[in-house]
């Protein structure tokens, strides 16, 4: 027998056949797009323009549709939210969800909290193409936030509701720039459970700031073309946190100190946030010597007079109680390694942003 007949929890259905339900192009208004490169401009859910991702690396020329990071915000009286996609690829990964890599989840601001409603669940025989809905308890003004998939490429998004409900622009962000992340498969949300769960965006939604997430499974290794990319970006706050994919300290070292000097160079008055790898051994060597690299950057910082550049020493990023039960394979994060990552990462940026 199947599990979903076992258990009628676990039953996914990829097809929804609701009466009124009306979907619209999540490209369209009223519809809030953020944490995507112009999607209304281009027709495309991407992070970063394809001529740049592919001056960078191969990886990051791949994984520049992949959508992690991208939101939609809106307002609607429905009943229910539901959800058509069609994904670009599917990365299927032995230690990730679907939920995680395909699926995409649905936040309600309510009473001053964006408090998670649900999940839209792809099927395990056809995660590409799904239908999927989340319900609430009654038809009133809600304000919601969607999350796209961390690795996966949208090719279409169709949002639905019921046909006569009102349908409004979100709630907006603060007034204030971006948060902007650079980093490895980490930053980009290997292995959430689901979109919600990556530390931007736990941070985002504590603070009410967009972000942008420039994470790159295997791909962020701080080269020029990246680096003269992101000091175009007109960020908040800068979270530099490529560690894990420099091939070696030695990689690191010829690149990290670099990348922050054009950095600074174009971004005078940007804070940066250095972070090194969250599972750091203490009696691993070469674990050693990445940590003293992204520390002597900021030290090296300091001592050039840049009094904004901040130091996040991954070894504190998984805390003392069960820190190694907060990863799934060792290297990343689970949702109790991401949940920390957020509160600790989550510490500085507060400290970055301007007060409300």
């Amino acid at each position: 027998m199947k599990l979903s007949d076992i258990d009628r929890n676990l039953l996914v259905e990829s097809a929804l056949n609701i009466k009124g339900l009306k979907y619209r192009s999540a490209m369209e208004e009223p519809f809030c797009l953020y944490g995507l490169y112009e999607p209304r401009e281009t027709g495309e859910y991407m992070r970063l323009p394809q001529e740049i991702a592919a001056r960078v690396n191969s990886s990051v020329e791949s994984l520049s549709v992949h959508t992690s990071g991208g939101r939609i915000r809106f307002r609607t009286d429905s009943g229910y939210v539901a959800v058509k996609v069609r994904l670009r690829n599917g990365n299927w990964m032995p230690h990730m969800p679907l939920t995680g890599s395909h699926g995409l989840d649905l936040y309600l601001y309510e009473r001053g909290v964006d408090r998670y409603q649900g999940s839209f669940i792809p099927p395990m025989d056809q995660p590409e193409r799904f239908e999927s809905v989340v319900y609430f308890s009654d038809s009133r003004m809600r304000e919601i936030t969607i999350h796209l998939p961390l690795y996966s490429g949208v090719e279409e998004l169709f949002v639905g509701v019921e046909e006569n409900a009102l349908l409004e622009a979100g709630r907006q962000y603060r007034a204030v720039k971006p948060v902007l992340y650079y980093g490895s498969s980490i930053t980009q949300g290997g292995c959430a459970s689901r979109p919600g769960n990556s530390y931007p965006a736990a941070i985002a939604r504590e603070t009410n700031v967009d972000f942008l997430c420039m994470g790159f499974s295997g791909g962020a290794k701080g080269e020029p073309e990246m680096a003269e990319y992101l000091s175009g970006i007109d960020a908040g706050v800068f979270v530099c946190d490529y560690d894990h994919n420099a091939p070696d300290s030695g990689y690191l070292e010829d690149t990290h100190f670099p990348l922050y000097r054009r950095y600074r160079d174009a971004c005078p008055l940007t804070p940066v946030i250095f972070v090194s790898r969250p599972n750091f051994q203490p009696w691993n060597t070469e674990d050693i010597r990445r940590r003293d690299v992204v520390y002597r950057t900021y030290h090296k910082a300091l001592e050039e007079g840049d009094a904004n550049v901040y130091f996040v020493d991954g070894f504190r990023l998984f805390g003392g109680n069960r820190r190694y039960d907060c990863t799934v394979d060792g290297i990343h994060p689970n949702d109790l390694g991401f949940f920390r990552m957020a509160e600790m990462i989550g510490e500085a940026v507060r400290y970055c942003l301007p007060e409300e």
